[in-house]
């Protein structure tokens, strides 16, 4: 029998569709499992329960980019130019995106807090600004006010300052808590009229949006992107296990 060489062409090049599709949908998969083996690993020693995962939810959700797809891949999402607590060195790098009015990341400033000081070789916090205008309309002056502390050196006594007063972020008061934890306020005023690290903020936020963060609090733990509120064990237990973990 003759083979046609027409059929022959469109089956081969229908099993070279089939072999791509194939490994695309495999990478995917070895993508959401590196992203979720931390946590399945810790439910299955029993470290955590699932329920744990609630936190998942404690998030506020910018509909500004809700819209927007969201990669799966790991991201670098570290900064030199950004506030940042721990070893540089360490391990487990974490790479949080915030906002000062979001109650969400007002629980987890604690948390960070308490991290930070528990294991200050194993993990380096990265602290990033990503405002959610739609529902609090202070949060950009809230954090060019952060960047304004930062200048002189007091970014995270002013971080502390800010989310123990979210209920009042107007800008008489962001001067003031510039006072209670001594900066100097002539330079922190000049600062904020400035606008000058508005597109600091700018660049925070717009790489938060590319790298997938819809909301507030979201980090990226050694390039996984993880939203929500975490827990102080729960996010000590996952510090304990990508330190010792490899890709």
């Amino acid at each position: 029998m003759a083979i046609n060489l027409e059929d022959l062409s469109v089956y081969r090049r229908r099993r070279a569709v089939t072999a791509v599709v194939t490994v695309l949908v495999l990478a995917l998969l070895c993508v959401f499992a590196w992203r979720v083996y931390h946590f399945a690993s810790l439910i299955q020693s029993g470290d955590i329960a699932s329920a744990d995962l609630s936190f998942l939810t404690k998030f506020t959700a910018s509909s500004a980019v809700a819209s927007a797809p969201v990669p799966e891949e790991t991201q670098d999402m570290v900064t030199t130019d950004d506030p940042s607590l721990g070893n540089k060195a360490a391990p487990v790098t974490i790479v949080e995106f915030a906002d000062f009015g979001c109650p969400y990341s007002r629980e987890e400033s604690f948390v960070v807090r308490a991290a930070a000081a528990q294991f200050p070789d194993t993990v380096r916090f990265v602290y990033r600004d990503f405002p959610i205008t739609e529902l609090h309309p202070d949060a950009v002056n809230a954090a060019e006010a952060g960047e304004c502390a930062a200048e002189q050196g007091r970014f995270w006594d002013y971080h502390d300052k800010l989310y123990a007063n979210q209920s009042d972020l107007s800008e008489a008061a962001l001067l003031r808590y510039a006072q209670e934890v001594n900066l100097n306020a002539g330079q922190f005023s000049r600062c904020m009229a400035s606008d000058r690290n508005l597109p600091e903020i700018e660049t925070d936020y717009e790489a938060g949006a590319k790298a997938g963060v819809r909301g507030t609090p979201t980090f990226f733990i050694n390039g996984v992107r993880v939203q929500g509120a975490i827990p102080e064990d729960v996010l000590s237990k996952l510090i304990e296990r990508f330190s010792t973990a490899s890709p």
